[in-house]
């Protein structure tokens, strides 16, 4: 299961300061400063549905691998949010995201995505120098996938997500 949000997650799934809460038996195998993450609902169909999107330029967030769940965690970065709205006929929206942007940045909240490993069976991993790309299928049946990007080439950081990934139970069959 893959969920994404911003500030919902404040005190649930990351700290005021920006760290993962973490469970009760829950630990952190790894740390990875310097990524970026895109989700998507699907896999199979054109145009799949976006649960969360990287943002434009080097890689900033930080990724979570723990036991139980891999956790990206990024700050909220006004003006890469802002920009691609800077249009003739997107000024208004762009002025409306950003007041809203500002506000939650104020509260302090971040932008995450967390990937729980229960719900999920790795069907396929495939890798470019600095990019993991992950296709799951879900308890329902239903494809997802996940994009992590890095600021530069770590095998030995997405061997060790790949090898949690793969030992984790999955859904049942």
């Amino acid at each position: 299961m893959i969920r994404a949000g911003d500030v919902d997650g404040l005190g649930r799934i990351y700290s005021e300061l920006g760290g993962p809460i973490l469970q009760a038996h829950e630990t952190i195998l790894a740390q990875r400063q310097g990524c970026d993450v895109a989700a998507y609902g699907s896999w199979r169909i054109f145009l799949p549905r976006r649960l969360f999107y990287p943002l434009s330029g080097n890689p900033e967030g930080t990724v979570h691998l723990t036991t139980d769940r891999l956790i990206f965690i990024r700050k909220i970065d006004v003006w890469k949010e802002v920009k691609p709205l800077l249009t003739p006929l997107g000024v208004a929206a762009a002025a409306e995201r950003e007041s809203k942007l500002k506000a939650m940045k104020a509260r302090g909240a971040r932008q995450y995505c967390e990937v729980l490993y229960s719900g999920l069976k790795l069907m396929r991993a495939k890798r470019k120098p600095g990019l993991l790309h992950l296709r799951f299928i879900t308890r329902d049946n239903r494809k997802c996938e996940l994009f992590v990007y890095t600021d530069r080439d770590d095998p030995a950081f997405f061997d060790l997500v790949e090898r949690r990934l793969q030992s984790s139970p999955g859904p049942p069959s």
